[in-house]
């Protein structure tokens, strides 16, 4: 039997140098492993130096189908689109959003410019968004949450709204041109993409601010960690603070997206490592 190794869990950005432990260097080492494969060219590069030469980087796979769909979203030219990334499962997705929702608020609140919000959330989440509507004074009307200029308790000369889809992830990361996000994966995909990340910390269990810290080393300046703790009123307002500072730092966003390339690849590694298996085995 024949080995053909992704190493998705390791990565130099983590800690400077890679160590594989005791047992797994000799499975790597072993004639029948035929490649390793890495997730960054960071760790391929290191790997090497430690005296793997079959580790290799072709790309990140995670970065393949990103391309958009021509999905007709309600998205206004010209004004820059803030995603939203709560995670995938419940129930942390549904107490992520629920705090995403509280930073919109704040966000708008600073009235610096014009934004406009949209949410990448898993099927399962949407049936939640009229019960998350009731409980915090927001309107749910078929996957757009609206919050009122008229309501007593939030005074803003404009309205503001949430655009919630379940089958436009890929469309929604290519119209961002910020990304505020509680996840792993979506978040890396979303810096592969060259875009800015802000994330704040939640109740976990999942995306905790330990989560979020190693995912700064993994990411590097692309993603901006706000607080050490779960988000409160005073971090949220730091955060929406963030939000107009990045926009408005063209320098930054462009080493965002050298960034994204260096630590995430180009789409195209399945088939790359796809065309190795089948010429190798």
């Amino acid at each position: 039997m024949w080995d053909i190794i992704f190493l998705s869990a390791h990565s130099s950005y983590y800690e400077g140098r890679v160590n594989l432990g005791f047992i797994l260097p000799r499975l790597l080492s072993s004639p029948k492993c035929l490649a390793v494969f890495t997730r960054d060219a960071l760790t391929a590069a290191d790997l090497n130096r430690q005296g793997l030469k079959k580790a290799k980087f072709v790309g990140n796979p995670v970065m393949d189908n990103l391309h958009s769909t021509a999905k007709d979203l309600p998205l206004i030219p010209e004004v820059p689109t803030i995603a939203l990334l709560p995670g995938s499962r419940l129930p942390e997705a549904s107490d992520n959003l629920i705090l995403l929702l509280q930073l919109v608020k704040e966000i708008v609140d600073l009235g610096s410019q014009p934004l406009q919000f949209i949410a990448a959330l898993v099927p399962s989440l949407m049936p939640e968004l009229d019960n998350i509507a009731l409980r915090y004074g927001w309107e749910n009307h078929s996957g757009k949450l609206c919050l009122s200029a008229l309501q007593d308790n939030y005074p803003h000369k404009l309205g503001v709204e949430v655009l919630c889809y379940s089958d436009a992830f890929a469309d929604i990361l290519q119209h961002a041109n910020l990304v505020i996000g509680m996840t792993g994966t979506a978040v890396e995909q979303s810096v592969g993409l060259g875009k800015p990340v802000i994330s704040v910390s939640g109740n976990g269990p999942s995306f905790t601010y330990r989560f979020a810290e190693a995912q700064h080393r993994l990411l590097g300046e692309s993603v901006q960690v706000f607080a050490k703790q779960p988000a409160n009123h005073e971090v949220l307002k730091e955060a929406a603070l963030g939000v107009y500072r990045t926009l408005q730092d063209e320098a930054y966003l462009a080493r965002c997206a050298k960034n994204g390339l260096e630590r995430m690849g180009r789409s195209g590694a399945s088939i790359k490592i796809a065309d190795f298996v089948v010429n190798n085995l």
